[in-house]
């Protein structure tokens, strides 16, 4: 494993480490291409990356020490090889409420089951070592994989926000997933 990449939890296929500046590169590449762009908030995104700052801000990252748990996590094959990410956030308002998301940026991994044992893998560790009560985990209408993928996991799909944005001339839903503590215990997901 590269130097100071701490495993936070390991499956068959895949491990969540903490990132390394070997994982610079990757991260850097994935801004400009790959299939996950076109899934995660697109109309979000800048059409030109500014690499430089995104850059800083890895380092600086980088440089920070780590919550625990953590908000962030690279996923890895076995080689140590980096496919993609997972983070964690909250409202001030809801601290006991963290939303999650995923995202594969190599493409040759897509449609191969990683990403589910991935996101099972972040599951476990967030219920695991925190007091967290519930765990939520947004896509919308057109990413279909990801909403497979969390039902798959053991999330329950709570709303649809019908037509919520309008892209690329067509109406899109936001898709809203939960999984109490409660259900993680006893769950599909476990």
């Amino acid at each position: 494993m590269a130097a100071s990449a701490s495993s936070l939890a390991v499956g068959s296929r895949v491990t969540l480490r903490d990132r390394c500046l070997d994982d610079l590169p990757h991260f850097l590449r994935w801004q400009t291409q790959g299939q996950w762009l076109q899934f995660d908030a697109p109309w979000d995104r800048p059409r030109q990356p500014d690499l430089h700052e995104y850059r800083r801000r890895f380092l600086e990252k980088l440089a920070e020490s780590p919550a625990d748990p953590r908000t962030d996590c690279v996923i890895a094959l076995a080689d140590d090889r980096p496919i993609g990410w997972m983070v964690r956030y909250a409202e001030a308002r809801f601290p006991l409420i963290w939303w999650i998301g995923i995202d594969i940026g190599e493409d040759a991994y897509l449609n191969r089951g990683l990403g589910t044992e991935a996101l099972r893998l972040w599951v476990d560790y967030l219920f695991g070592r925190s007091a967290v009560h519930k765990l939520c985990l947004d896509t919308w209408s057109f990413n279909t994989r990801m909403a497979c993928v969390a039902e798959r996991v053991g999330f329950r799909l709570e709303a649809v926000e019908r037509e919520l944005i309008h892209w690329q001339g067509r109406w899109l839903d936001r898709l809203r997933f939960g999984m109490l503590r409660s259900e993680w215990s006893s769950g599909p997901g476990t």
